[in-house]
């Protein structure tokens, strides 16, 4: 419970970080700051609960989060890269979070926030690349295989 309880003191905070870092990358800085975090806000908070919730079975985050968030970066014309790198940014936020307060984090609460958004970040590319494919013309079907 350490990290989800990091995550949520420090939210705001991470917002912030994430924003600085995220502003460098060259697709982000014509972004306003509501289109820029999108989602993040509500990923953190399903991140914090995954935490907390080891058994829970509610992929909101790592599927409809995702998707949205892919779908805005397509619309947006950002390149898959930098997309990436915005959730690389938000894990290297985390971790240098939990590096600054480690008390009360467990190895198995860091391991499992990687994994959580390892799964986001493979819904992201998954739909990002359908997105993409769809809007330069590939058949509904070809999009709809990736992924499969």
């Amino acid at each position: 419970m350490g990290l989800a309880r990091l995550i949520e003191a420090h939210k705001q905070e991470v917002l912030v970080r994430w924003k600085e870092l995220v502003r460098t990358l060259t697709d982000a800085r014509k972004l306003s700051d509501a289109s820029l975090e999108d989602h993040v806000p509500e990923l953190l908070d399903w991140l914090a609960k995954r935490l907390r919730e080891r058994a829970s079975t509610d992929d909101y985050g790592s599927q409809m989060l995702s998707r949205v968030h892919a779908f805005q970066r397509v619309c947006e014309h950002f390149d898959l890269v930098e997309v990436l790198a915005e959730l690389a940014v938000l894990r290297e936020t985390l971790l240098g979070l939990w590096v600054e307060e480690p008390e009360g984090v467990t190895p198995s609460e860091v391991l499992h926030l990687n994994q959580d958004l390892d799964d986001v970040v493979t819904v992201c590319t998954t739909e990002f690349a359908r997105r993409a494919l769809a809007l330069r013309g590939a058949s509904e079907a070809a999009a709809e295989t990736m992924g499969h």
